[in-house]
């Protein structure tokens, strides 16, 4: 027996990566929010387990490993700006290796900045995740 087609939202997942006060920022080009600083992250590719895919993203955007007991989930965010989406956000404050940028095509660079004091340019979404998390709210709707 077949029904409708059930719907199907996508998973965003960002990385905080943390020394002390500071997040690692990337100014984002050639994608989505091109000429804004954001997190390290990317989607679920599905069939992965959402930790691991953030494990995957940090590796390929940064080159860093991270073991999945160094990622804490700080919020997760489901929004409806013009698609909907399910955002996990986690804090990493150890990891392996060095960072640099391995997608110079979707990342003009990276930069280190003050957690409560993001850049200028942020992503919409990048300042919202902060203040919620700063708040300790575990989970939060956007716009519907």
């Amino acid at each position: 027996m077949s029904g409708p087609e059930r719907f199907k939202v996508p998973v965003g997942i960002f990385i905080m990566l943390r020394q002390g006060d500071k997040v690692l920022l990337q100014l984002r080009q050639n994608c989505s929010f091109s000429g804004y600083w954001g997190f390290v992250g990317g989607h679920l590719d599905g069939n992965e387990q959402i930790v691991l895919a953030a494990i995957r993203e940090a590796k390929e955007e940064v080159g860093v490993d991270i073991r999945p007991e160094d990622l804490t989930l700080k919020t997760i965010c489901h929004s409806n700006k013009g698609e909907e989406y399910l955002q996990f956000y986690f804090e990493c404050r150890k990891w392996s290796g060095t960072i640099e940028n391995k997608e110079p095509h979707k990342c003009e660079r990276l930069q280190w900045c003050e957690w409560n004091n993001p850049l200028e340019h942020t992503c919409p979404y990048l300042k919202e995740a902060v203040e919620k998390i700063n708040a300790e709210i575990p989970f939060y709707e956007d716009t519907f």
